[in-house]
């Protein structure tokens, strides 16, 4: 008999413990695009830099030009631009085919930029 109120004792603690559990918070949906777009954005800047100013090197033309390139990328709607890659390309079984011309055009869209920005 002490043995069974034992056990119902200690069910009883466990459950109440659990229960003032918090419960763990849900994680932010992530966009599934917004990594790739955002690497892109980056390697583009990377490469655009380089190419035109050479290394990006600290105290470098290379490294300035980075920078600035950092700033357009800020103020481009990285974000805005993957959600609509995110519209565009729903289905899970094609999404990296949709993906890989989606980010075809930002690489160019940003070079563009780039240029006009005189980068």
């Amino acid at each position: 008999m002490l043995k069974r109120s034992l056990i119902a004792t200690l069910l009883a603690i466990s459950a109440a413990a659990s229960a003032q559990t918090a419960p763990a918070p849900a994680s932010p949906k992530v966009s599934p695009s917004l990594y790739a777009i955002n690497s892109a954005a980056l390697a583009s800047a990377m490469t655009y830099c380089s190419t035109k100013h050479g290394n990006l090197l600290t105290g470098s033309p290379g490294q300035a030009c980075f920078v600035k390139a950092r700033q357009i990328l800020a103020d481009y709607g990285l974000k805005k631009v993957s959600a609509d890659v995110d519209g565009r390309c729903n289905n899970p079984a094609t999404f990296n085919t949709c993906l890989t011309p989606e980010v075809g055009k930002l690489v160019y869209a940003l070079n563009a930029e780039f240029v006009k920005q005189g980068l």
